[in-house]
């Protein structure tokens, strides 16, 4: 009965020890890129500097509303997920980081993809390597940690 307990207690710090993690994850991959995203898309259009400035502050007010949503949404998915088991925790905290290495490399593609920009051999290594990344996160989530429970191949 006591050691049940203490493998529930410990779920649970786990559970939001890997919620603060992603949400680091999260935040830079939302804010950081996802601003870049927007700022590298108005460089290829012919906008003023006024059109881009209000761009640029309702971006910041969607990207907050996202990454909270993002936020909110974790913490109860890893939290239900570590009342089941440790092995649906580690299943949740992949295959949401693995979805952020996915975004990451969307995020940065009109960045690298832009006419007249040629890439570097350490850029090419650093966008494939989200995208195997977030492939590998995805692959080992679904199929080394498979959950009886649910209905997957």
């Amino acid at each position: 009965m006591r050691g049940e307990i203490m493998k529930k207690i410990f779920n649970y710090v786990l559970a939001y020890l890997f919620l603060a993690v992603t949400s680091v994850l999260g935040f830079y991959v939302i804010f950081i890129e996802g601003r870049r995203f927007f700022f590298t898309l108005l460089g290829l259009t012919s906008a003023r500097l006024q059109t881009i400035n209000a761009v640029d502050k309702f971006v910041v007010i969607v990207l907050g509303i996202a990454f909270l949503g993002f936020f909110m949404f974790n913490e109860g998915y890893f939290r239900k997920r570590a009342e089941n088991s440790m092995k649906d925790l580690l299943r949740a905290v992949l295959t949401v980081s693995g979805i952020l290495m996915f975004v990451w490399a969307g995020f940065q593609a009109p960045f690298f993809f832009s006419v007249g920009y040629k890439l570097g051999l350490p850029e090419i290594i650093s966008y494939l390597l989200k995208l195997i990344g977030g492939s590998l996160l995805i692959f080992v989530s679904s199929r080394y940690l498979k959950n009886e429970y649910l209905h997957s191949v």
